[in-house]
C-alpha cells in the first residue's frame, strides 16, 4: 500500500520541480515521511481481538499483545478471558499472573493450600503463581477478566488500578511498554506529542517511551477505572 503512495508522491514531486510554488509547501514525500514518523497512541479495541483456546482446552482467551510478538515462550502477555463455568486455570511455570475483574458479578479463586481470593468488584486485582494449581468459579453468570502474565526470569512489571476522578499523569520512561486498559467508563489519553485517543471498557492503549508523559482524563461526569502496567525486560 505504501509503495503506491510513494509512487504517487514521486510523480507529484516531479511536477513541483517544473513550476515554482506561490507559497512555502511541503512536498508529498515529506508529508508521507512526517506521517510515518509521527508518534501516535496505539489503541487495541476489545472488538478487534481474536479468540484462542486456553492452553488446557478449558476455555477461550482473547489476546491483546505479547512480547516477543511471535514467540510461544513469551516474556509477557496481556489477554482478556470470559469464564462461564468453574474449572482449573492453565499452568504457566515460571510466570507471575495478575488477574483483574473487568465485567460480571465476579470470580472465586481457589489456590489450594495457598488460600482463596474473591474478586467481586470491577478493578479488584490479585497476583498469584502461574505454575501452581488454581481453580476459578464465576459467582453469578460469566466473568470477564484481564490477565497479565510476566516471566519471572526474563521480565518485570509494576501494575496498579486507578479509580479516575481527576487527570492522571503516567510516565513511560524506563519501561519497554506501558499498558493502559480502561476497565469501566470512558477516558481520553494524550501523549507528549499531543495525539489523543479514546478508550472505552476493555480497550487498551499500548504505549512506549517515545510517547513521553501520558495524561488520562474522563470523557464524562461518570468515574472510570484504569489498569496501568509498566513492563520490560530484566
Amino acid at each position: 500500500m505504501w509503495t503506491d503512495y510513494l509512487l504517487d508522491a514521486q510523480r507529484a514531486e516531479s511536477s513541483f520541480q517544473h513550476r515554482p510554488p506561490r507559497f512555502p509547501v511541503r512536498q508529498p514525500s515529506q508529508i508521507i515521511r512526517d506521517y510515518l514518523t509521527q508518534t501516535i497512541v496505539i489503541v487495541i479495541r476489545e472488538t478487534e481481538l481474536a479468540a484462542v483456546p486456553w492452553k488446557n482446552g478449558g476455555g477461550m482467551t482473547r489476546e491483546f499483545c505479547r512480547a516477543p510478538c511471535d514467540a510461544p515462550a513469551f516474556d509477557w502477555r496481556l489477554s482478556l478471558a470470559t469464564i462461564d463455568r468453574p474449572g482449573p486455570f492453565s499452568l504457566f511455570e515460571g510466570y507471575e499472573r495478575i488477574l483483574v475483574l473487568v465485567r460480571g458479578a465476579g470470580i472465586e479463586l481457589d489456590f489450594g493450600a495457598r488460600g482463596q481470593a474473591r474478586l467481586d468488584r470491577v478493578g479488584q486485582l490479585v497476583t498469584f503463581d502461574g505454575g501452581s494449581l488454581t481453580c476459578g468459579a464465576p459467582l453469578d453468570g460469566s466473568s470477564t477478566d484481564l490477565n497479565l502474565m510476566v516471566s519471572r526470569a526474563r521480565a518485570k512489571t509494576q501494575s496498579r488500578v486507578v479509580r479516575l476522578a481527576n487527570p492522571e499523569v503516567i510516565s513511560t520512561a524506563g519501561w519497554s511498554d506501558t499498558l493502559v486498559c480502561c476497565l469501566s467508563g470512558s477516558v481520553q489519553i494524550q501523549n507528549a506529542a499531543g495525539h489523543v485517543a479514546e478508550l472505552h471498557s476493555a480497550d487498551l492503549a499500548r504505549c512506549v517511551p517515545t510517547d513521553g508523559l501520558l495524561t488520562c482524563q474522563l470523557r464524562s461526569a461518570a468515574a472510570a477505572d484504569l489498569f496501568i502496567a509498566a513492563v520490560g525486560g530484566r
